[in-house]
C-alpha cells in the first residue's frame, strides 16, 4: 500500500490512540494525524508535555484506532454483536520536523496547513511536529456476520520506509498429515486444502481453534508481527 492510501483509510478513522514508552510503562492517549506526503504521516504535541519528550526519547510510536465508535454490542441471548468496521494500527519510527520544514511543505500540502498556522498560535506546537516516516500496520476489516462477502474477515499488512513485516496467523508445517481437523473447526475460511493444508493470512483470526485441533502438533503460533 502507498503512504496516501493508507492517509486515506486513517483519515476516515479520525482519532486514534497513541501509545509510547516511559521507561517501564506505556502511556496512551489520543491524538490524531494531520497530512502526509512520500515521507510519511505527520502529526503534532506540544513539545513540552510527556508525549513529545517520549517521542523525542524513543523515537517510537504505536498508534490504533477503528472505525466504528461502538465496535461491540450485544444481543438479546448475550451473543457478542460486531458492526461493520475495520481497524488499523501501525508501529513505527518518528523524528521531529522543524517549522520552517511544515510551513514550506503546508504551501503545497494543504493538509499541513493547520500544523503550519499552530505554529505560530502556540509556541511549544512551534517544535512538536513530527513524521512517522518508518512504519509497519495492518488493516483488520471485520465482517462477521458476512454480509458483503462469505468470510469473517479481511486483513491486509503493510509498510514503508524499507522496515519489514512477518506474515499474519498461525503456520501449518510439513509435518501436517492432511486429516482436515483444522479446516473443520475454522470459522474465518482461512485454511486450504492441500500438502500441507495452507493457512489464508488475510483472512486468520489467530483464534487458536485449528492450534487445538491438529492431532499431530503440525500447526504453530504465528509470528510476531
Amino acid at each position: 500500500m502507498e503512504i496516501k492510501e493508507i492517509y486515506e483509510l486513517i483519515e476516515n478513522i479520525g482519532v486514534f490512540v497513541f501509545s509510547t514508552i516511559s521507561g517501564d510503562e506505556v502511556h496512551s492517549r489520543i491524538a490524531h494525524f494531520n497530512g502526509c506526503d512520500e515521507e510519511g504521516i505527520y502529526f503534532r504535541t506540544m513539545i513540552n508535555k510527556p508525549f513529545g519528550r517520549q517521542l523525542i526519547e524513543t523515537g517510537k510510536v504505536t498508534v490504533c484506532g477503528i472505525t466504528d465508535n461502538k465496535c461491540l454490542g450485544y444481543e438479546e441471548n448475550g451473543t457478542p454483536s460486531f458492526p461493520l468496521s475495520y481497524t488499523i494500527r501501525l508501529i513505527g519510527d518518528v523524528k521531529r520536523v522543524e517549522p520552517e520544514v511544515i510551513k514550506e511543505k503546508s504551501k503545497t500540502n494543504k493538509a499541513l496547513l493547520s500544523a503550519a498556522n499552530d505554529i505560530d498560535k502556540y509556541p511549544a506546537m512551534a517544535e512538536g511536529n513530527f513524521v512517522l516516516y518508518r512504519a509497519k500496520g495492518e488493516v483488520f476489516d471485520v465482517d462477521f456476520d458476512c454480509i458483503h462477502r462469505d468470510h469473517k474477515l479481511l486483513r491486509k499488512r503493510f509498510s514503508f520506509g524499507g522496515i519489514s513485516f512477518n506474515p499474519a496467523g498461525v503456520r501449518i508445517t510439513d509435518a501436517c498429515i492432511g486429516c482436515g481437523k483444522c479446516k473443520e473447526v475454522c470459522t474465518f475460511k482461512a485454511i486450504e486444502e492441500g500438502s500441507p493444508f495452507k493457512v489464508r493470512e488475510d483472512r486468520c483470526d489467530d483464534c487458536g481453534s485449528c492450534l487445538l485441533a491438529c492431532p499431530v502438533n503440525a500447526i504453530k503460533e504465528s509470528l510476531i508481527f
